[in-house]
């Protein structure tokens, strides 16, 4: 009895040190992601705020924090807007902090998926109506 116990306790341990990290969505945020699709009260909107299907956004890890760093954003080749991240555990919120200014910060709850990360708009009335769909650039 007592080995079946042993077997199952490192079993366990294997297990919970193989999730550790790779469940954080700081640690899987970083790099590039292409918007894929955008949902403004449920109605597809994708054709209005990604009408060439090539939007981006890229997240870049502080070295010291895996729930902080830089992003940069635009379409195509071009680099339209740029500032830091910060995603708050506690919350599942990651905070947008925009150069372009406060009106353009924002809040969303994250999901990561494989190659999928899910955007659903939060604390702001005007972004509360978004969800926005990308996928991981390869």
């Amino acid at each position: 009895m007592k080995s079946i116990s042993a077997i199952l306790f490192f079993i366990s341990l294997i297990l919970f040190s193989s999730c550790g990290n790779s469940d954080d969505l700081g640690a899987k945020i970083a790099g590039k992601w292409n918007m894929k699709k955008v949902e403004e009260l449920s109605k597809d909107v994708t054709a209005i705020h990604n009408p060439d299907n090539n939007r981006w956004i890229r997240f870049i890890n502080d070295a010291g924090d895996k729930n902080r760093g830089t992003f940069e954003s635009g379409s195509g080749d071009v680099k339209e807007n740029s500032g830091k991240w910060y995603y708050y555990e506690k919350d599942n919120e990651l905070f947008i902090d925009s150069d372009a200014g406060e009106d353009d910060d924002s809040y969303w709850e994250v999901l990561i998926k494989d190659n999928t990360m899910y955007w659903k708009g939060r604390r702001f009335e005007f972004n509360k109506r978004f969800e926005i769909f990308y996928h991981r650039d390869n």
